[in-house]
């Protein structure tokens, strides 16, 4: 921010305010110089003013709720010395001779970017100005690169699909802050090799931990880029796995339903078409509504006693009525529901303690591979690939919040919400074809203080300044 000062330039002691006038929601403040004697830069002879111009500027910043606009009364003046006639406008510091904004506006338009809802053309349409000066601006002040690594990092993959070389973006995360430390728009070792070796390495070695799910690429990161760094398997993967694995179990036991209902009217002298919707049978109308019972966590279920109409059974249930009719389906799914619990309470009581999780995890892997259940001893299989860095992620660290020091759990939890962030960006936009201007945006609204670039392609209070 070292140079938006003089970008800005708004304080000049010359100016002074000649009238204030309120029409409806405008105030309209007049603002000039006093006359002074000026001389010829060129040849030192004295110069005489040839009138006054006034000059409309809006200013994009309320005053009392009203719409500030400026008039600016500017002299025009000429040297007397007929071999010279230099001529010269006066200049307020704080617009551009080119512009009808003031430099303020360059600045609150840069700030409006700090919304991810903001659109270009919405930001456009409240300053006056067009969609390309925007994006111009913004391009032109905002260039942020990556911040340093710190002792515990966070990596994670975002669809943005952006073009073919910019499908899957690699989100890196400082897990103290929850600052992003870079976006790169791919996952691929092609681009993620040169980016990692061009960190010094003594930065890359003051890295412990390396937070990731269960994508071997980023666990073998530790070996190649990051040699004093262990892998953590974030717990909320590991969970998501056996939780998929059981939700497709119950989408096959739909599809299975479905095909005997669609038999059983076909049979009945039903005639199906394009129109044709077959009524969800008892089974169906459970799996499809209720199926949350089995893979959302027993603790956070609020059992219902109370009993209630159901319209589609027409009898009256409550929440151990339709866990038992699920049962009752397929009493497989009671088998997968105590045996995904049994890993929900192990991941929840050993936060904080890795030495007895690595204990139980082997007695837990060892009842998975004894149940006879092919989800689990699958399941069981993946804990044994992972078992290490599953371990790690029970370690607890000490982060600080607004005005506490607390404890946290390694896990990826935090750069979740920051994957949401990117592709809301993506949504509200409607689209983007510059990686670039997307990492920029992107960044720029989720970083806690960016920093915006004083310096850029040309030196802003000379061109602010320039003569005609």
């Amino acid at each position: 921010m070292n140079s938006i000062t003089e970008l800005l330039n708004l304080e000049d002691a010359d100016i002074f305010i000649s009238d204030i006038t309120i029409d409806d929601h405008k105030k309209i403040l007049t603002l000039e110089t006093r006359p002074e004697t000026h001389f010829c830069p060129l040849c030192g002879f004295k110069m005489h003013s040839r009138g006054i111009k006034t000059r409309t500027i809006n200013h994009p910043i309320l005053q009392d709720n009203y719409e500030l606009i400026l008039k600016l009364k500017q002299r025009r003046w000429r040297c007397t010395n007929r071999l010279c006639s230099y001529t010269t406008n006066e200049t307020f510091n704080f617009v551009n001779k080119r512009k009808r904004n003031t430099n303020a506006t360059d600045l609150l338009i840069i700030n409006s970017f700090r919304e991810l809802s903001v659109s270009a053309s919405s930001v456009a349409a409240k300053f006056h100005v067009s969609d390309s000066y925007v994006l111009d601006t913004f391009d032109r002040y905002v260039k942020l690169d990556r911040l340093p690594l710190t002792d515990i990092i966070s990596v994670d993959e975002v669809c943005l699909d952006l073009d073919p070389n910019c499908r899957y973006a690699l989100v890196i995360q400082d897990f103290f802050t929850g600052n992003p430390i870079d976006l790169l728009s791919s996952r691929r070792t092609n681009d993620t090799e040169p980016y990692f070796m061009s960190i010094p390495l003594a930065e890359r070695a003051s890295v412990k931990y390396l937070i990731s799910d269960m994508y071997n690429p980023y666990i073998n990161w530790v070996n190649r880029y990051f040699p004093n760094a262990v892998s953590v398997v974030d717990s909320f993967h590991v969970i998501q796995w056996i939780i998929h694995k059981i939700d497709m179990y119950i989408r096959d036991l739909i599809k299975k339903f479905k095909l005997r209902d669609k038999e059983a009217y076909l049979a009945s002298g039903g005639i199906i078409d394009e129109h044709t919707h077959v009524p969800p049978s008892r089974e169906v109308y459970l799996l499809q509504k209720y199926r949350w019972l089995i893979l959302a966590n027993q603790s956070s279920i609020t059992y219902h006693t109370d009993l209630r109409m159901d319209s589609h059974l027409h009898c009256m249930m409550n929440t151990y009525d339709y866990e038992d009719s699920l049962f009752m389906i397929d009493p497989t799914l009671r088998e997968l529901r105590d045996l995904k619990e049994l890993y929900i309470q192990f991941n929840t009581r050993n936060a904080g303690k890795p030495m007895d999780a690595r204990i139980k995890l082997d007695d837990l892997i060892g009842k998975y591979l004894r149940c006879g259940n092919a989800i689990f001893i699958d399941f069981a299989n993946l804990l044994i690939r992972n078992h290490d860095y599953i371990i790690n992620s029970f370690v607890m660290v000490e982060k600080h919040g607004p005005g506490k020091i607390y404890s946290s759990r390694l896990s990826n939890g935090p750069i979740e919400s920051l994957n949401r962030k990117v592709k809301d960006l993506k949504r509200l936009g409607r689209g983007y074809r510059n990686f670039e201007h997307f990492r920029t945006r992107f960044l720029f609204a989720t970083r806690d203080n960016p920093v915006i670039n004083g310096v850029t392609d040309y030196n802003p209070v000379t061109y602010f300044n320039m003569e005609d």
